[in-house]
């Protein structure tokens, strides 16, 4: 989806050229996706996989298989992360909370941001919970993932004040003397975070020449003043359409438990602090902060951070500390169902055949909601209920007599599922296909089984530690 299918054409472009360079052949022209090559290197893994399969198990379903794999990533560190701040069934509760409950899910079928947020989430980890060695596998980790952070996207710009306080907090929290020692160390991260993103950058800057070079075009999109760039700012925490809190309802706890966050966490306080601010500022700047995609989708990489604001201002997971999440969540889980269950273009295509699409209606008309579309999409899917929709607006206080008609949305043309379990659940397939749908039936009782595993040994540990505390009590 998005510009994915522009990097999946470089990488198999790339891969078609590796192999006519062996065999002496000809190379083709590669058409570098504008945010150039590098996420394509992680792709091609996937893409070298597809090329080597027959039938409908191509490339198009190794593919579809990365986001959800880096999503799962992302989750099982953040996981790893919450276990070093907070207990294990506090921790084994947020990890759920953010993979269901926030944009996590929606993209993990969307798959644009998901390098980009895994790859900070790593970096801060690195950065942040450093067990005190800093031993060359673990730089030349630190130093790729922070390089892959800024240089993944263009927007990774937004980003280089909370790579740089993480380099800070990755070796300043030695001594001068055990600095002095590192100083190769340090060298060897900056050189490889500046040759990944000048590198990605000329490359990337090939797709711009048409528009007039990247420049020129950032020019054109920037927004005309401060109140313009601070009411988009408020936006992208409140808005109805694109509000982080509207489609990650949980995050609100983190900004009530930032003060103490603060406090008892700085350098991880000030890290998720840079990570939001610097987002939210840089696309501020533009005047389409978003997109038709499926709400705040530039703050993707912000919400592990939040999550790890809940995580380590509690010691253990409370039922009256659980409530508020729990009731959160609920909200959350709602919305990004139906983020997950259908497509995020079809707010856009239905506002396309009745001529209401503009970037103002998608970013801010409350008519063109996307929760509330999709939620009229699913009445219809699971109900057959009323199968056309009038986009109407109230006019204040007359209409006009030269108002454009508003013409009926047909609701039938865009119910249909995204998930390929579901939206063919009924169709006789054969084949490939009908063995793919299997697989996937498969996956379900089995993830669902790994799940509750995991839920269970956590709830032991957690139990442990009860008893552990009761006992040092008594004593």
């Amino acid at each position: 989806m998005g510009y994915a299918s522009e990097e999946f054409q470089a990488g198999s472009q790339l891969m078609s050229n590796a192999v006519a360079l062996m065999k002496g052949n000809t190379l083709s022209a590669i058409a570098w996706p504008r945010h150039g090559p590098l996420a394509t290197l992680f792709d091609m893994p996937f893409l070298w996989l597809g090329a080597r399969l027959k039938g409908h198990l191509n490339q198009g379903w190794t593919a579809s298989l990365e986001p959800v794999l880096f999503t799962a990533l992302l989750v099982t560190l953040l996981f790893v992360w919450l276990r070093r701040l907070t207990s294990s069934g506090w921790s084994y509760l947020l990890a759920l909370v953010a993979g269901f409950c926030t944009l996590l899910w929606p993209y993990a079928y969307i798959g644009l941001e998901v390098k980009q947020s895994l790859a900070l989430l790593l970096a801060g980890y690195l950065g942040l919970m450093n067990d005190g060695k800093a031993a060359w596998p673990r730089v030349v980790l630190f130093a790729f993932s922070c390089a892959v952070a800024v240089s993944v996207k263009a927007s990774g710009t937004f980003l280089v004040p909370a790579i740089l306080f993480l380099i800070a907090c990755y070796y300043w929290r030695y001594s001068f003397q055990g600095l002095r020692r590192l100083i190769p160390k340090l060298l060897v991260t900056v050189a490889i975070i500046l040759v990944v993103y000048f590198s990605n950058s000329v490359l990337r800057s090939l797709f711009y020449i048409h528009t007039g070079g990247q420049g020129q075009f950032f020019k054109f999109w920037l927004v005309s003043g401060p109140t313009a760039f601070l009411l988009q700012v408020v936006g992208y925490f409140g808005s109805p359409n694109k509000g982080l809190i509207v489609y990650a309802p949980v995050v609100l706890l983190s900004f009530w438990a930032f003060p103490r966050f603060l406090k008892e966490h700085s350098a991880l306080a000030i890290f998720a602090l840079l990570v939001l601010g610097g987002l939210v500022s840089g696309h501020a700047l533009q005047k389409g902060y978003t997109d038709e995609t499926w709400g705040p989708r530039y703050l993707h990489g912000a919400i592990a951070p939040l999550i790890l604001c809940i995580g380590a201002t509690r010691e253990r997971l409370r039922l009256r500390t659980a409530i508020p999440v729990l009731v959160l969540a609920a909200l959350g889980f709602w919305v990004s169902f139906l983020g997950a269950f259908f497509w995020y273009g079809v707010q856009q295509r239905a506002a396309i055949d009745v001529s209401q699409s503009t970037l103002e209606t998608l970013q801010g008309d409350t008519v063109w909601n996307p929760i509330l579309l999709d939620e009229r999409l699913f009445s219809y899917y699971l109900h057959d209920g009323q199968r056309f929709w009038t986009p109407g607006h109230i006019w204040w206080f007359e209409k006009p007599p030269d108002a454009p008609a508003v013409r009926d949305v047909d609701l039938a043309k865009y119910a249909f599922p995204q998930s390929f379990l579901i939206r063919f659940w009924r169709v006789p397939l054969h084949g490939g296909l009908r063995r793919l749908w299997y697989f996937y039936l498969a996956c379900l009782p089995i993830g669902l089984l790994l799940l509750v595993r995991a839920g269970w040994a956590q709830a032991r540990a957690e139990a442990r530690h009860l008893e552990d505390g009761r006992q040092t009590v008594n004593g």
